[in-house]
């Protein structure tokens, strides 16, 4: 899959999260939360940052779920708010006979095949099975501006995604020459947990990478079953707690060597509501 210069964005949120997933439903938008960190977006979001999410929806689809957690409960075109895709619910609720992954930090990063121009896929050993999107579309109203969560982000030197005082960049590492970023702490996919390490990765020159490398992970305690007539209360609930690192796509060295891309966004979260069948989508009156 891959994705268009200037629809980044756009085409990213809707590619990974399926915005749309025919007529499935959605929840009634009762929950509790919240969702804070950092966030450097030019031209729109320099800072600290606060969601104070009100309005939490679970969209089901076969085995898939959508969770969406936002700021008001408004279309996603108009508002702010994170959108996390799970591909299998059931292989992390452990409905199969295999061992469950509730409790456990899973890695969170694109999906398989999405890459942004230019850069080609490359086979993943151990994929990311979740999936995260940042929309600000209330607040960069004259952008389309969606982040996406990736396992590993390069940042800055003080450790931190943030600008400098005077809004420029920290200075990051050429893409040419570099060598592939360190494995996550472990070597295991970013299971031990998120948070920022030492990095180390050589780049030109021998020069090293910025010292720090952040690490997305989420951990469900409760996760819905993803089956819209479910009656029992339990199996209804997600719950859970994220820390993510989110960047712009197209910061993506090409070929995949290099430092990780630019960190634009650190967000630390937690979840939990019980998902409401509500009224089916209807596209036309």
């Amino acid at each position: 899959m891959r994705l268009f210069r200037g629809l980044v964005p756009v085409a990213v949120s809707t590619a990974l999260l399926g915005v749309v997933l025919a007529p499935a439903c959605a929840s009634i938008g009762e929950g509790e939360g919240s969702i804070r960190g950092t966030v450097n977006v030019a031209n729109c979001w320099s800072g600290n940052f606060d969601l104070a999410p009100d309005f939490y929806a679970g969209v089901p689809y076969r085995d898939s779920l959508q969770l969406r957690i936002q700021k008001g409960g408004d279309f996603e075109t108009f508002s702010d708010g994170v959108m996390i895709l799970v591909d299998d619910v059931h292989d992390i609720r452990g409905d199969r006979g295999k061992p469950g992954k509730l409790g456990q930090p899973l890695k969170v990063g694109l999906p398989v095949g999405v890459t942004p121009p230019g850069v080609p896929v490359i086979p993943d050993p151990d994929p990311a099975t979740v999936h995260m999107t940042m929309y600000l579309q209330r607040t960069c109203r004259t952008q389309n501006i969606a982040l996406n969560a990736v396992a590993v982000a390069s940042l800055n030197p003080d450790g931190t995604c943030n600008a400098l005082p005077g809004g420029e960049d920290f200075p990051v590492p050429a893409c040419q020459g570099s060598a592939p970023p360190p494995p996550p702490p472990g070597g295991d996919g970013g299971t031990d947990g998120g948070g920022a390490v030492d990095g180390g990765a050589s780049v030109d020159g021998g020069a090293s990478t910025p010292p720090s490398l952040g690490y997305s992970t989420i951990t469900f305690n409760h996760l819905f079953n993803a089956v819209p007539h479910e009656t029992k209360a339990a199996e209804r609930l997600s719950e859970g707690n994220f820390d993510v690192y989110l960047v712009d796509p197209r910061e993506i060295c090409p070929g995949g060597l290099g430092p990780p891309p630019r960190c634009r966004a650190h967000l630390q979260g937690r979840f939990k509501f019980y998902f409401e069948r509500g009224k089916p989508g209807q596209p036309f009156p």
